[in-house]
């Protein structure tokens, strides 16, 4: 998006709404933030601070039942265990791959988000809403089967809806959708996922589909009509709309509904574009456009997403260090996107997350701040509209 556009964009935004950003859960920003976003330089502010462009600190979540410990505690907002699970044959005790309930203890994961990941390609490319109960229903075989996972949201009506308690010692479970193009056949259904217990809702996977255009796809444009009224009925439900996997397009045609509700944009597993060119990644105006909503952006550990070629830890710091110095520590989180993509060697896992903290710590980030950025900027999402 060019600057010109880019400003007319933002300030067509600020009007949509209105003097008071403030959503009722206490999550929104000011609306005057989204401009002020993009009037600085984001490389003014020292790691670990707030910079001038971002948006104010957002207040907690409301009593949420998952208490992070004192040590960087991580939540997860990507983890497709569900998916190699469903697809791919491993067994739902789980006794391999990059997330085993294991390995998360080790690490020091507090919570994770299992996707409904459901496939461009299934049915000769024309995935069903019955696919999204049959993965559903997966995840609740994993969890039932890892007496060390426990579900973390319980089910219910946006005002019936509550936080689980999650006993000490386990890693509370959240799940979300990842390529909803089935619900363009009807996007009610949705209602009744969110229900169940969904937070975040991913429009589009890695192709085109019936709501949006992908991030990898071949259309030009964005949401479609139908995709504009379905995201509107995720936010109407309690839900949150995830932009990993969206266009730039797509991204941008979300800005006005998410602002209309109120709502924080999320983009779960994506990384900065400035630093790994691909368009899975997000611009930095996109970065900002995300801190002026409250939300949050999820770093990615697959390499492809880091850099070309090999990744070292110091590549993954640089790229924590920009998202933070662009959209502010409060709005930088983790979406590791283990058993989907292929991890960078030095977190190869999710034991290896300590490292990563004692990393980002090294570099000058402050204790307080990794916790921010390891978990407790992602609660905020995931116990948004959670009484």
């Amino acid at each position: 998006m060019s600057p010109r556009r880019l400003s007319l964009f933002l300030a067509a935004l600020v009007a949509v709404v209105g003097c008071d950003h403030t959503a009722a859960d206490g999550v929104g920003a000011p609306a005057t933030s989204v401009a002020a976003a993009t009037a600085a330089s984001s490389t003014s502010a020292p790691i670990g601070s707030a910079p001038a462009s971002a948006a104010p600190a957002p207040p907690p979540a409301p009593s949420p039942r998952l208490t992070l410990p004192e040590e960087p505690a991580v939540v997860d907002l990507h983890v497709d265990t569900p998916w190699r699970v469903h697809f791919k044959g491993r067994k739902k005790t789980l006794p391999e791959g990059h997330a085993t309930p294991e390995l998360l203890l080790e690490g020091g994961v507090a919570g994770i988000v299992y996707p409904i990941y459901i496939p461009d390609y299934i049915h000769d490319n024309h995935p069903t809403i019955a696919d999204a109960d049959e993965i559903f229903d997966t995840i609740d075989a994993i969890v039932k089967e890892n007496d060390e996972l426990a579900f973390a949201i319980g089910p219910g009506s946006a005002k019936e809806r509550r936080g689980l308690e999650v006993p000490a010692g386990k890693v509370g479970v959240f799940v979300s959708i990842e390529g909803a193009g089935a619900f363009a056949e009807d996007i009610t259904q949705i209602d009744r996922f969110i229900a169940r217990g969904v937070r975040l809702v991913g429009p589009v996977h890695a192709h085109d589909n019936d709501l949006a255009t992908s991030a990898t796809g071949k259309r030009k444009g964005g949401l479609t009509d139908v995709g504009k009224k379905f995201c509107a009925r995720v936010y109407e439900a309690g839900g949150l709309v995830d932009v990993s996997h969206m266009s730039d397009a797509s991204f941008e045609d979300l800005v006005p509904i998410a602002a209309e509700h109120r709502a924080p944009i999320v983009a779960t597993h994506s990384n900065a574009r400035k630093l790994r060119g691909h368009n899975r990644n997000l611009t930095d105006d996109q970065l900002r456009i995300i801190a002026s909503t409250g939300g949050v952006a999820g770093l990615n550990l697959h390499r492809s997403f880091v850099r070309q070629g090999k990744a070292k830890m110091q590549h993954v710091v640089a790229m924590v260090k920009h998202m933070v110095e662009v959209a502010g520590v409060d709005h930088v989180a983790v979406g590791s996107d283990f058993d989907g993509g292929t991890p960078v060697t030095p977190v190869k896992n999710a034991s290896k997350f300590p490292a990563l903290a004692a990393a980002l710590e090294k570099e000058g980030l402050s204790r307080a701040d990794v916790r921010k950025i390891f978990g407790e900027n992602a609660l905020r999402m995931l116990y948004w509209q959670v009484p």
